[in-house]
């Protein structure tokens, strides 16, 4: 469901943030237009309003590109500290994106306010560092123009060998990239460093080949700067015809450029009355396109947050129902527990029940084989031993009545065993302990199991009771280790604690899965636990496979 949403509400707005860029990119273009039409206001409001949606966008890089247009106008104007402000504005939200070639137009951009404030030294530092990282992005064109701009510089420093140098590399990658105005100026430039170092065959060539191509791109100015040089040199080789030649020349191209720049500001006069009107009309289109959009983007904005609300809200229904259901589930669950618990008990009820009658049967058992078939046994025994003694030892009869006064021996030593074991006679006369020390003799004997036996002294802390439940209940783990476990030891541990018997027995067999057991549960596990919950105490079971198994029962003792 989040992953609907999230997908409608980019398709939504896709289209508003592609109008916003389109937005950007035009004003961005509008303003250099300005700028290169010397409409300096129109150009300033321009970058100004691409900042203002650059910065409600969170588009940095526009913001970035605003400030570079704005620090360009001041240059033009020459203000050169306002356009460094707005530089050093631009150097530091490319740091932040980590925008290397934006960043290097910026220091580009302080090193030409520099020397517009004649800070010769400042600038040439950064002109310097910006050629380096120019070069590392093979960006040709600024290059270009900071190579020329270098070459000025060093003109101005009185370094005439450098300034020649860096006009020269200039002028070769402009003409590579057809910038012929800047080819023109740096040959100018160089003519008038050779002729500095008073070199004035050099000079006069690359002074030709300016005024050749100012002359050739109707660049006025240009070719009247170019003859002026000209004839400066040709004077000061005494060729005073030649000089004046040049002079002349200069000086038509001065009146000529008089006389256009005049006619030039009639004609720009009207242009800007005309361009006004329009950019007027212009705006005022702009500003109803804005509010068009600014409806669209409120209308936008509600169909997207309606969305969101029915998805909400159909969110919140589902969750209520999955919550109504989980709790019914867990209700039921409860009350199925609940009936289980239940079942348990009256099942261990039953078993503890059925666990006493067997105890009372084992009783009355036992005293009927002690007391009656015991005592008839040894009637018969006296009557054999009576008969016995009056027969001859010779006589085949006597030897046959000897033979049955051996069986009657065995028999009556059988009814004493069976009647022992039923009453649990060393249990009877002895205690717990002893009558334990007495089962774990018997095991071992076997060979089948290593049986050792650990316990403090009880001090009589446990009723008769007790005690027969708790041999009761090693019998039973002792048959079932023997039964199931394979194993070749086991560990009989019987301890007093302040408030209770602790009884541990362990084997080292193969143990089994617990959660398995628990799936179905056999008597012999049912017989514990009715065992344990008559004595009032509780049990713990820690096995796994292959890792033997070790049960932990604390029964509750009368301190009083």
């Amino acid at each position: 469901m989040k992953g609907i949403f999230l997908i409608i509400f980019i398709f939504c707005l896709s289209p508003l943030f592609s109008q916003d860029l389109n937005r950007l990119e035009e004003l961005r273009k509008q303003g250099e237009k300005y700028r290169a039409e010397s409409k300096y206001d129109s150009a300033l409001v321009a970058f100004r309003q691409v900042k203002d949606l650059a910065e409600e966008m969170n588009n940095v890089e526009f913001q970035i590109r605003s400030a570079i247009g704005a620090a360009a106008v001041f240059i033009e104007l020459g203000e050169a500290k306002l356009a460094r402000t707005y530089y050093h504005s631009a150097i530091r939200l490319s740091q932040s994106i980590n925008n290397k070639r934006l960043e290097n137009n910026s220091w580009y951009g302080v090193g030409v306010t520099h020397q517009i404030d004649e800070n010769l030294d400042s600038a040439l530092f950064y002109y310097n560092k910006t050629e380096v990282l120019f070069n590392e992005e093979k960006n040709k064109e600024m290059v270009a123009s900071l190579l020329s701009n270098i070459g000025s510089l060093h003109y101005l420093k009185g370094e005439y060998g450098l300034a020649a140098a860096k006009s020269y590399e200039s002028s070769k990658l402009n003409a590579e990239l057809k910038n012929l105005r800047v080819v023109g100026l740096d040959y100018r430039r160089m003519g008038m460093s050779f002729f500095k170092l008073h070199k004035p065959d050099s000079a006069t060539k690359y002074a030709n080949l300016a005024y050749e191509i100012a002359d050739s791109l109707k660049y006025l100015d240009d070719a009247r700067t170019a003859l002026t040089l000209l004839s400066d040199i040709a004077r000061s080789e005494q060729k005073f015809d030649i000089a004046a030649n040049f002079r002349d020349k200069s000086d038509s191209l001065a009146k000529v450029i008089y006389v256009n720049g005049k006619n030039d500001e009639i004609l720009e006069l009207k242009a800007k009355v005309m361009t006004a009107s329009l950019a007027l009309e212009s705006e005022k289109q702009k500003n109803l396109a804005l509010q068009q959009r600014k409806y669209k983007t409120i209308i936008l904005g509600v169909s997207i947050i309606l969305v969101v609300a029915a998805f909400i809200i159909i969110y919140v229904i589902d969750q209520r129902r999955k919550n109504i259901k989980a709790l019914a589930d867990k209700n039921e669950e409860i009350n199925k527990q609940q009936i289980d618990e239940l079942l348990q008990k009256q099942e261990i009820a039953s078993l503890q029940g059925v666990l006493e009658g067997q105890e009372t049967e084992r009783r009355r058992i036992a005293i009927d084989l002690h007391d009656r078939l015991g005592g008839i046994l040894s009637m018969v025994k006296l009557h054999f031993s009576v008969v016995t003694e009056s027969l001859s030892k010779d006589d085949q009869t006597h030897t046959k009545f000897m033979k049955a006064s051996d069986l009657l021996d065995q028999a009556t030593g059988e009814v004493r065993s069976i009647s022992h074991n039923l009453m649990s006679g060393v249990l009877t006369k002895f205690g717990l302990v002893p009558a334990l020390e007495d089962l774990k003799d018997k095991i071992s004997q076997t060979g089948k199991l290593k049986v050792s036996l650990y316990s403090n002294d009880l001090n009589n802390v446990l009723t008769a009771e007790q005690e027969l439940q708790l041999y009761r209940i090693v019998q039973e783990l002792i048959s079932n280790i023997l039964k199931h476990s394979h194993a070749k030891e086991a560990n009989i541990q019987l301890t007093k604690g302040e408030d209770s018997v602790n009884l541990i027995v362990e084997d080292d067999g193969v143990g089994f899965d617990l959660k398995e057991v628990n799936k179905k549960t056999g008597i012999g596990l049912i017989n514990l636990k009715a065992r344990v919950s008559k004595l009032n105490g509780n049990f713990h079971i820690d096995s796994g496979r292959g890792a033997g198994t070790t049960i932990s029962i604390d029964i509750p003792i009368n301190n009083d």
